[in-house]
């Protein structure tokens, strides 16, 4: 709730910025992940190891404190915008 009034303190030009940079973030995060699912499978296909898969299956969840900080940002945005 704190990040909320510290984002009403923030102009408009910060908001967009911070909220571009953390799609950038997460975009290159997901190509990352996306190869990394490919080497796992040809690594799979060459050594037959299920265990590469486990890392990849928990890289989400690290993502995901990105995901909360990106929709109050476009909330506010929007707000912004409305007004």
């Amino acid at each position: 709730m704190a990040n909320n009034n510290s984002l009403a303190e923030l102009s408009t030009e910060k908001l967009i910025k911070r909220r571009g940079l953390l799609k950038g973030v997460l975009i290159a995060f997901g190509i990352f992940w996306v190869l990394l699912i490919g080497l796992a499978f040809y690594f799979y296909m060459a050594k037959s190891k299920a265990t590469l898969f486990i890392p990849l299956m928990a890289f989400p969840v690290t993502l995901f404190p990105l995901l909360l900080q990106l929709k109050p940002l476009s909330t506010e945005i929007k707000k912004r915008e409305q007004q």
